[in-house]
């Protein structure tokens, strides 16, 4: 119900911003929207973005509207744009009925699942911007690339026992449950998620050597601020699982490889890759 809800209100949300003309000053919430905009060729006119945004380049000097679950009204205004676009979880929710109270057209992206989570977003931002047919070659060429995915995995002789890691929380690893993007990005490359929960949790100690993976990605952006990839991998229950006394870990991109945006595939290669050596020994 809650996901047939989301699709209908992107849907209005759609046809709302179809009928509007084409923004000219754009603050951009989420770096997987950031993306987006760049790579449908709107740059341009990007006045602003979040903290999550980390790329193109381009994106650097722009001005800062906060994170992206803790925007602040006072903060988008100031940009004097006429659409806000970003995640399915831009928020806080009162902050966006301010926005829209003040008259700024304000479009959440589809969450999407699975494989089209980066389909489903393109597809949305490119009506948002008039930049359909640029939004269409975009996911023409991301299909060609997980089609190319696609058959590496179907060549696999085994699904190994993947687990993704995205920090650590109180010493705990905080994985990739089901219905995570973590958990589609381990499907699409062949994994096995050995993470048998829902959402992101972290895992005890008695569940992550019970769990035995054989390999484990871990997120970039969250590894230094552990300590480095040590911290993480010389933890007890991990040290003493497949993967843990293999070495067998991978750090991945964290924008490529958890927000589905135009990178992803090279983090799906990355990662592919990894498990490509690991069934091949």
């Amino acid at each position: 119900m809650v996901k047939w809800i989301g699709a209908w209100m992107a849907c209005i949300a759609l046809a709302q911003l179809a009928a509007a003309d084409a923004p000219e000053r754009i603050v951009s919430a989420g770096g997987d929207i950031s993306e987006i905009l760049f790579e449908l060729g709107v740059g341009d006119k990007v006045v602003a973005v979040d903290t999550t945004t980390a790329f193109p380049a381009a994106t650097e000097d722009l001005p800062r509207i906060g994170y992206v679950r803790g925007l602040s009204a006072e903060g988008v205004l100031s940009m004097g744009a006429d659409l806000l676009i970003g995640s399915h979880d831009m928020g806080p929710p009162a902050v966006m009925d301010n926005l829209e109270a003040a008259g700024m057209t304000v479009a959440f992206a589809p969450e999407g699942i699975g494989a089209d989570r980066y389909a489903d977003k393109v597809r949305f931002v490119a009506d948002a911007v008039n930049k359909e047919a640029r939004g269409a070659e975009m996911i023409t060429q991301y299909d060609a690339q997980l089609a190319d995915i696609a058959t590496r995995v179907a060549a696999l002789n085994r699904k190994p026992r993947t687990l993704l890691i995205l920090s650590l929380v109180d010493g705990a690893p905080m994985a990739a449950g089901r219905g995570t993007t973590g958990d589609d990005m381990v499907g699409i490359v062949g994994g096995d998620n050995v993470a048998d929960f829902s959402g992101w949790k972290p895992m005890t100690p008695e569940a992550v050597v019970a769990a035995a993976p054989e390999i484990i990605f871990l997120s970039s952006f969250h590894v230094d601020g552990a300590g480095g990839t040590g911290a993480i991998m010389d933890l007890a229950p991990i040290k003493v699982t497949p993967a843990g006394i293999n070495g067998n870990f991978v750090v991945v991109n964290s924008q490529e490889m958890l927000q589905f945006g135009p990178r992803s595939p090279e983090a799906m290669d990355q990662m592919l890759s990894a498990i490509e050596a690991l069934v091949a020994e």
